[in-house]
């Protein structure tokens, strides 16, 4: 977005006053359980911003749907850790939200003039329309990150198209030599962006390290190191929209590995899991996928990199063992030769869901 000085300040001003009210409310909350151990809910809360708008001007004079945003979070966060416990996974209660860890606030259902959203008692804001809306607002959401505004829209898009017959499918075996091995043969290079801005990162890092805790100095190199990660973060996603795109044009079936990032991120390769960022590029291809009409199907990765593609015999192999010698004759880098038991496992998962891949 593109907000002149006096709408950003509004905006930094909403942004404090949904933190306040996130705060408040969370408050609230832990005190009506502690105390008399009754759950608050959503309605409730907004029934008492409600009479709480009628009462302070202050409140009054920001959207309604701004403030009920910030309640709306609250209500998910509290979603999120109910859903955490009843699966016996880490809780993470709601906590406390200080100023750098609220970025973004609601602004309901909206209309778009051109290049411009009307942003409820403030009118018009302009923001870079880099393509049409695909379907109906429904809610419109506004962050502040590194500094920049943005502007998010979810759009009801309708139903998706039906899935395309197969007649062109690929395996794609990730790795962190190359991004990802195609069961074709090809090869996608890793970009390690993290890698190639790491020295910018380390060198802001220590700047910020040496300023003084609230100081003016502090917030800028803070806002410097957030811009460093911004840049490699819109990398990522930049690279992965690309190479999702021209598989689901390529492609009526992608199967992929159904890994287990967050364990790989947890080892000895955790700076080269994380950079090669697995899990923004599979999200970012299922959303491609379910648009285009494209199947993507994870399969399970175990016994790929050992079992030959031709023959299915078992080939054990060390991590330094890059290419796969079958006793059948088979003799293929081991990725390639994964790719294609990967291909094999995709094919026949989308025939038992109702497709024929031949």
């Amino acid at each position: 977005m593109f907000p002149n000085k006096t709408q950003a300040a509004v905006f930094v001003q909403w942004l404090d006053m949904c933190r306040f009210l996130y705060n408040c409310a969370l408050e609230h909350r832990r005190e009506a359980w502690r105390v008399a151990r009754k759950s608050i809910t959503y309605n409730d809360q907004t029934k008492e911003l409600t009479e709480v708008r009628a009462e302070d001007p202050a409140w009054e004079a920001i959207p309604v749907e701004v403030a009920r945003s910030a309640l709306r979070m609250l209500q998910h966060a509290f979603e999120g850790f109910f859903r955490r416990v009843k699966h016996g996974a880490t809780p993470g209660h709601p906590r406390f939200r200080g100023s750098s860890r609220f970025d973004s606030f609601g602004i309901g259902r909206v209309s778009v003039e051109g290049k411009k959203v009307r942003v409820p008692k403030l009118g018009l804001v302009r923001f870079h329309k880099y393509r049409d809306l695909g379907g109906e607002i429904r809610d419109v959401r506004i962050a502040l990150k590194a500094g920049q505004w943005w502007v998010s829209f979810s759009c009801d898009a309708g139903e998706a198209p039906p899935k395309k017959p197969v007649s062109k499918a690929v395996g794609i075996d990730l790795g962190l030599d190359s991004f990802a091995v195609l069961s074709d043969g090809a090869k996608i290079r890793n970009p390690r962006f993290f890698r190639r801005g790491e020295g910018l990162l380390a060198h802001r890092q220590r700047i910020l390290s040496r300023r003084k805790k609230g100081s003016k100095g502090r917030t800028q190199a803070r806002l410097l190191v957030a811009k460093a990660h911004e840049h490699v973060r819109n990398q990522r996603i930049d690279f992965a929209r690309k190479i999702a795109a021209e598989f689901c044009r390529t492609y009526d079936l992608v199967a992929f590995e159904d890994l287990n990032i967050k364990g790989l991120a947890g080892s000895g390769l955790a700076k080269s899991v994380q950079d090669a960022a697995w899990g923004t590029f599979i999200r970012v291809l299922e959303s491609k996928a379910e648009c285009a009409g494209t199947w993507v199907v994870p399969v399970d990765p175990r016994g790929t990199s050992i079992r030959c593609s031709r023959c299915g015999e078992a080939v054990p192999k060390t991590l330094s063992d890059r290419i796969h010698q079958c006793p059948c004759g088979l003799v293929m880098d081991r990725d390639e030769n994964s790719a294609r038991n990967i291909l094999a496992l995709g094919r026949s998962a989308a025939d038992v869901r109702g497709q024929s891949p031949n």
